[in-house]
């Protein structure tokens, strides 16, 4: 895929090209950007997959990260989504807000963010406790003063093993496999399961001995609740296996087998005799029982023990007790409990170095954070204007034009609400709160419905939320009505199948990326029968819309069965299955993707308007009319 990229989008593709250490200096001076794909059967159903964007070889984590903000898929259900999720209408309407308004409030957030933190870190330094063991003694003395040195060396030596430890474990984990969290049917995660060495590795790789509220003590006895476990489902699979085959013990199947073998000899020697036959089936059986035998005992040794010992860390629950008894001796030491025992080294090295310099930090810290947290707030009430102006525009247009699509005497509205009273002080520790955590990119502190009005309703009832009172039709046209007025709007709601960025809390460059992202617009628009549940001059009115959104930068794509939207279209390319038996034996499916022009294409759209039901002249002169018209309606390129 060959795609010239200009603006917005060649920067924020330059920019994410940048975070992967990836150079790319046809896109940077010509604006081009080569996408390539292969894959490749490795026999069977194994599939083999290589990627790179110019010229530059990249992972296909990466090839979406790069590529998918530029190409949108829009059906109904897309429609439905991006219309109820809060965060992508709010982004809907931040793609005609003032960028030099929205750049300001995400430095303001930026700024706040930093001086929050500040505050809290000084703050957690001060209420580091000091453990019971120092009570009554005195830095300035300098016997004190040598015991505390002596106890800040020692929990210092027990932070670096604990460092070095925590790290052995890590790599001795590295091949344990993520698992995905188990979830009930309700969502709800199954917290009754004992702790697996994929989350126990996971949680080990996070914890930081002064950052984390137990300095990671948690995650040790969590890592030997899963070996233990991990140990005796092993113990348990070589068990079975010793129950089928062992021949040395008595009551295993392997034993009850030769067992009733040997009573089996015993019946009859006699050729003659009528029991001779019925002993040698019984031989036959006894047989078939060793082979399944044999296959259930292959499949517990290589499938489950194997499977197991591929990945069994080389970690002994002993070793975990010994770091597990060091830690708990220390803790008593100091009069605190394990989890405490983090909290006191900070404790004591703060007494040590001189909290006398955080306490004359503080003051000034708190008034930083208020002028941050004004400058904010002051942000987010110019961004709450600007929004309320884009939304009373949109509501306008889109209104004005609702009734072209089949919605007559429907009313569109945008409600933006700044949200009262909001919690600044603790914004960081959840996503339902725009002011705090970014969530999608998005700042401020505002609410936005889209409303749906029918006229015949009274005059003071807006009807309801478009996601709740719209059907999926109607839901879809209105967000083809909402792209056409705010373009790339689209891309700025969600709707492509990415999961946006979120702004990172280090590197200031990463504001940047956002806004990039919030300016940028995809490409590439693919509608997936969006004009269902439409028909006669709706349908036509749909068409029409796509059309012009072709001729303002993007590309159009639309996959549908109506014959007024694919005659608008500058190509029609047909798509049909076709039987191949060398690759429907396979279990693959054969697709045919062919341009159709001329005759064949009146013929494809005679067929989509009238199927059987007109005859086959009367439908090629209606389709020519069709196709006649569209192409007056791209000349035109602008829809009244």
């Amino acid at each position: 895929m060959r795609v010239n990229l200009v603006d917005d989008d060649r920067a924020l593709v330059l920019w994410k090209l940048s975070k992967l250490g990836l150079s790319a200096p046809e896109l940077h001076e010509k604006g081009l950007l080569k996408v390539i794909r292969v894959i490749r059967s490795k026999g069977g159903n194994k599939i083999r997959s290589a990627a790179s964007i110019n010229d530059n070889p990249v992972t296909l984590k990466q090839l979406k990260y790069i590529v998918a903000p530029l190409i949108a898929r829009v059906d109904a259900n897309a429609a439905a989504t991006a219309l109820s999720k809060q965060s992508s209408r709010i982004k809907t309407l931040d793609r005609g807000v003032d960028k030099i308004v929205l750049n300001e409030t995400f430095k303001a957030y930026k700024a706040y963010k930093q001086r929050r933190a500040m505050r809290q870190k000084i703050e957690r330094d001060l209420l580091s406790s000091l453990p019971p063991s120092f009570n009554g003694m005195d830095v300035n003395k300098k016997g004190d003063a040598d015991i505390l040195r002596h106890w800040v060396e020692e929990l210092d030596d027990f932070q670096e093993s604990w460092r070095q430890f925590r790290g052995r474990l890590v790599e001795e984990l590295a091949d344990v496999e993520d698992a995905k969290q188990v979830e009930e049917d309700d969502g709800a995660a199954r917290f009754d399961q004992p702790p697996s060495l994929s989350s126990c590795k996971r949680m080990l790789k996070d914890v930081d001995w002064e950052t984390s509220p137990d300095g990671g003590y948690e995650s040790l006895l969590s890592l030997k609740d899963a070996l233990t476990n991990f140990e005796n489902t092993y113990s348990s699979a070589t068990e079975a296996l010793a129950s089928l085959t062992s021949k040395a013990t008595y009551e295993s199947a392997a034993s009850a087998i030769e067992k009733a073998r040997d009573h089996l000899y015993d019946v009859t020697v006699d050729p003659s005799s009528p029991l001779y036959h019925a002993t040698e089936k019984s031989h036959d059986l006894l047989n078939e029982m060793d082979e399944a035998l044999a296959r259930c005992a292959s499949q517990i040794e290589n499938k489950i023990i194997g499977t197991m010992e591929s990945t069994r860390p080389y970690i002994s629950v002993e070793d975990l007790d010994v770091f597990i008894l060091d830690w708990k001796t220390l803790a008593r030491k100091h009069q605190v409990t394990p989890e405490q025992l983090c909290f006191s080294h900070i404790g004591l090295k703060s007494e040590l170095e001189g909290a006398e310099e955080n306490k004359e930090r503080l003051p000034r810290a708190i008034e930083e954070e208020k002028r941050a947290l004004l400058a904010y707030q002051t942000s987010c009430k110019e961004l709450t204007k600007e929004r309320k102006r884009v939304g009373c525009d949109l509501s306008l247009k889109v209104s004005a034009r609702l009734k072209e699509l089949g919605m007559d005497g429907a009313e569109f509205a945008v409600d933006v609400m700044g949200k009262m009273n909001v919690d600044f002080g603790a914004p960081f520790s959840t996503k339902s709160l725009w002011g705090g955590k970014l969530v999608d990119n998005i700042v401020g502190v505002d609410s936005v419905d889209f409303l749906l009005k029918n006229n015949n309703e009274e005059e003071s009832s807006m009807g309801g939320k478009v996601e709740e009172v719209a059907s999926s039709g109607e839901r879809a046209r209105i967000l083809l009505l909402i792209e056409t007025c705010l373009p790339g709007s689209i891309g700025s709601g969600g709707v492509y199948d990415f999961e946006g960025e979120e702004v990172e809390e280090e590197e200031e460059e990463d504001v940047k990326g956002a806004l990039l992202q919030s300016n940028s617009k995809p490409v590439m628009v693919l509608y997936d029968e969006i004009d269902s549940h439409v028909g006669g001059r709706a349908a036509v009115a749909v068409a029409k819309l796509l059309s012009n959104q072709g001729t303002v930068g993007n590309q159009i794509i639309s996959i549908t069965h109506s014959a007024a939207i694919a005659s608008i279209a500058n190509k029609h390319l047909v798509v049909e299955k076709s039987q191949d038996p060398s690759i429907v034996k396979g279990g693959g499916v054969n697709v045919k993707v062919e341009e159709v022009r001329g005759g064949k294409r009146e013929e494809e759209i005679a067929r989509m308007a009238g199927g059987e039901m007109v005859g086959e002249e009367e439908g090629v002169e209606f389709a020519k009319a069709l196709l006649q018209e569209g192409e007056k309606q791209r000349d035109a390129s602008v829809i009244r």
